[in-house]
C-alpha cells in the first residue's frame, strides 16, 4: 500500500502556536484540511509538522499543497516547501507511524503530558473532530494497539470520569476535545462544548455555569437541557480522567544533572517498528 511521510518546516514558529490554544488552532486546520483523507499520523514539533497519509506520492502532493494553505491560514507566511519521502515497506511504515507520533521526544524536546500536538488524542478517543485518523490507522496498520499508544503517550489506562471536580476542569476537558482556543462565537464546535459543559454540571449553581460560559442563567439551563453527542461526552470524561491522572506540571528551573535518552537507546513500541 502507497504512504508518503510529509514535512512543512517552518521558518519561525510563530509565538501563537506556541500556547496550548495555538496548537489546538493548527490541530484544527490539519484535520480540517486531511478530511476525507487517508491520515495516518501528524505531529506539530517546535520547526516543523509531520504528516503520514496512505496515498502516493503524486496524491500526497497534492494534498501537502492543500494543507499548505490551510497552515498558512492558521501560522502566517512561514510554512515552508514540502519535503515528502514515500514509504518503502511495512518496517518503514512502522517506524515512521511511531517516530511521528513521538517525535518530541526524537529531539530532545520535553513532550506536552496531554499530547495535544500530535494525533495520540485521537486514536485513543480523547479528541473529537472530523477525521478519518482512526479507521486508517486500523485499516493500514493492523498491528497496533491501544496499549502501545498509551504507553507512547505515557498514560495508563483512563476510565471516564461522570462528573468534573470543578467548572474550570470541565472547560478544558471541552476544549481539548474539541481542539477550540476557546468557547467564544457560534461556531459548531464551540456550541457543542457549551453544551457538554452545562450538561455535566448539573449540581453546579446555575449562576457559576453561567458566568464560566459567559452567558446569562437562563443561556445556561438550555445549553445544559440540550443533547451533546456521545462520542464527545465519552471523550470529555476522558480528558477529565487524564487532568487528574496527569496533571500539568509547574513550571521549574532545568535539572542540574542527567541528560536525556537518545532516540537511538530509547525502546520502540510499534510492532515491526525498529531502532533507526
Amino acid at each position: 500500500m502507497p504512504a508518503t511521510h510529509l514535512v512543512f518546516p517552518l521558518l519561525d514558529r510563530p509565538a501563537a502556536s506556541t500556547t496550548r490554544e495555538g496548537v489546538r488552532r493548527v490541530v484544527a486546520a490539519v484535520l480540517q484540511a486531511c478530511e476525507g483523507a487517508p491520515l495516518l499520523a501528524f505531529h506539530l514539533s517546535d520547526s516543523h509538522l509531520h504528516v503520514l497519509v496512505a496515498l502516493d506520492r503524486v496524491a500526497a502532493g497534492r494534498l501537502a499543497r492543500k494543507l499548505r494553505l490551510q497552515l498558512r491560514g492558521a501560522l502566517g507566511p512561514v510554512v515552508l516547501e514540502t519535503r515528502h519521502t514515500p514509504i518503502r515497506d511495512a518496517a518503514h511504515l512502522a517506524n515512521t507511524f511511531e517516530y511521528i507520533l513521538r517525535n518530541d521526544e526524537k529531539h530532545g524536546v520535553v513532550p506536552d503530558p496531554w499530547r495535544e500536538n500530535g494525533a495520540l488524542p485521537d486514536l485513543l478517543g480523547l479528541r473529537v473532530l472530523q477525521s478519518s485518523l482512526l479507521r486508517e490507522v486500523r485499516r493500514t496498520l493492523p498491528r497496533i494497539h491501544g496499549a502501545d499508544l498509551r504507553t507512547m503517550a505515557g498514560w495508563r489506562e483512563l476510565v471516564p470520569v461522570e462528573a468534573p471536580a470543578t467548572v474550570d476542569a470541565a472547560l478544558t476537558a471541552a476544549k481539548a476535545v474539541l481542539a477550540l482556543p476557546d468557547l467564544s462565537g457560534r461556531a459548531s464546535a464551540v456550541l457543542t462544548a457549551r453544551r457538554a459543559v452545562a450538561g455535566l454540571l448539573p449540581g453546579e449553581a446555575p449562576k457559576a455555569v453561567a458566568a464560566a460560559l459567559r452567558c446569562s442563567e437562563w443561556t445556561a439551563r438550555r445549553l445544559a437541557a440540550a443533547p451533546t453527542p456521545p462520542e464527545v461526552l465519552r471523550a470529555i470524561k476522558l480528558h477529565l480522567a487524564l487532568q487528574v491522572a496527569v496533571p500539568l506540571p509547574p513550571e521549574t528551573p532545568y535539572p542540574l544533572q542527567g541528560a536525556p535518552t537518545p532516540w537511538a537507546a530509547r525502546a520502540r513500541f510499534t510492532a515491526g517498528a525498529r531502532r533507526t
